[in-house]
C-alpha cells in the first residue's frame, strides 16, 4: 500500500486527475490541499508559487499506472509526484483499499 501525492498547478487539474484516477479504480480516499506553496530561490531571493496537493491511497503495484495516467492527462500541469509506503492502516480502510482498487 502507498500514500501518493500529486503536485499540480491548478485546482482544475487536481480535480480532473482525481476524477480519472477514481474512475479507473487507481486512487482511494483522495484529499486536496489548496493551501500549499513551494519555495524557490532565484537571484538570492525566495519566491513562492501556489500549488495544490492531491493525495490518496493505492496499491504499490499500481504506481506506474498512476504515474502514466497523471503524466498523460496533465502534462506540464503535473509539477511532480511521489509515493510513500504505508506500513499500517485501520482494518476497514485496508479492506476497502484491497477490494475497491484495480486488481494487479
Amino acid at each position: 500500500m502507498i500514500h501518493v501525492t500529486f503536485q499540480t498547478r491548478t485546482v482544475a487539474a487536481a480535480e480532473k486527475l482525481a476524477a480519472v484516477l477514481m474512475e479507473k479504480h487507481l486512487l482511494l480516499f483522495p484529499t486536496l490541499d489548496t493551501d500549499h506553496e513551494e519555495l524557490t530561490r532565484v537571484d538570492g531571493r525566495l519566491h513562492r508559487s501556489s500549488q495544490l496537493l492531491l493525495q490518496g491511497m493505492s496499491k504499490a503495484l499500481l504506481y506506474r499506472d498512476l504515474e502514466r495516467t497523471a503524466m498523460d492527462l496533465l502534462g506540464s500541469d503535473l509539477v511532480r509526484m511521489h509515493a510513500l509506503p504505508v506500513v499500517n492502516m485501520d482494518p476497514e480502510a485496508q479492506r476497502q483499499l484491497l477490494e475497491q482498487t484495480a486488481k494487479v
